[in-house]
Formats: C-alpha cells, sequence, structure tokens
C-alpha cells in the first residue's frame, strides 16, 4: 500500500527555545511570602524593671531566646510577667513562705502553675526566661528555679547583659 500524500505542511520545529519564567516568578513569590511570614527578628522582647540590674557576661556562641514567660527576681518582689507573684525582702523570701516548702514557693509554684494550664497543648516545650538582679543570692534564685519546675516547666533561660 501506498502512502497518500498529504497537502498540508508540515510544521518544522522551532530552533529557537525561549525559558518560561513566569511559573518560577509566581514560585519564588510564593516562597518569599512564607519566609517573611515565618521569619521573627526578635522573639522575645525583655524589658527589666529599672530596679533591676543584671549580670554581665562573655559569650562565644549566642544563644535566642524563645517565646516564654518571664519571671524577674528584685530586691522587693518576684514578678512573673511583670505580675507580683511574691514580695521579697533585701531578696530573701519571708518565713511565712517557706514554712509550707523549704525548697521552693508554694505562692509561685501555685502561680506557675495557672500560667501553664493558660499555654496551649502540648505545653511540655513551654519556656521560662528568669531575670535576677546580679545581687540576689543563689539561694533565693534556686527557690525561683526550684518552684518553676515543680509546677512542670522544664525549659529554663538565664538572662545576662553582654557588655558589648
Amino acid at each position: 500500500m501506498a502512502k497518500k500524500k498529504s497537502f498540508l505542511k508540515k510544521k518544522v520545529a522551532a530552533t529557537d527555545v525561549s525559558l518560561q519564567i513566569t511559573s518560577m516568578a509566581d514560585i519564588f513569590m510564593i516562597l518569599l511570602v512564607f519566609l517573611l511570614k515565618n521569619y521573627s527578628a526578635s522573639l522575645t522582647n525583655l524589658a527589666p524593671s529599672s530596679q533591676l540590674s543584671l549580670p554581665e557576661v562573655s559569650v562565644t556562641t549566642k544563644a535566642q531566646l524563645k517565646e516564654s514567660l518571664t519571671i524577674e527576681v528584685g530586691p522587693d518582689a518576684v514578678l512573673v510577667d511583670q505580675v507580683m507573684a511574691v514580695k521579697l525582702k533585701d531578696f530573701q523570701f519571708s518565713e511565712a513562705e517557706l514554712a509550707d516548702n523549704p525548697l521552693g514557693s508554694p505562692t509561685i509554684s501555685d502561680l506557675m502553675q495557672k500560667q501553664r494550664q493558660l499555654r496551649p497543648e502540648p505545653n511540655m516545650g513551654s519556656g521560662v526566661v528568669v531575670m535576677a538582679d546580679q545581687r540576689a543570692p543563689y539561694s533565693t534564685i534556686k527557690r525561683v528555679i526550684a518552684s518553676v519546675a515543680s509546677a512542670g516547666f522544664v525549659d529554663l533561660q538565664l538572662v545576662v547583659v553582654d557588655p558589648q
């Protein structure tokens, strides 16, 4: 059988190939919007009260702060997110506060437990940032940390000032 001759001319493939960048530009735009939406320059805004004098430190690596609950230990009070939790006298807990629990403060522990219940589930990674005056004795900071840990907060960061 013989092939039939076609009267239509065959299309010749173009030797000029151009790159279609419209869809690539769309993908880059989506990536840019996604990255800008998820980028955060500063996760936590820390502003200690005027009575607080943070210690200085020199560190080779810088850790980033996470979105956290802040606790301030000052000479006259312990503040949880700028709300007074316990009164102190010259960085010392009162005897009534230590009578129930010699290791920690039941008032701070109860307040932290309430804060933990306000956190969304799962809240096992909830962090706490502790800002303590450099004159605060270790025993006071230890009691605050023990109170926070008894409420279930295990991710703890201590804030210091970089002198540079």
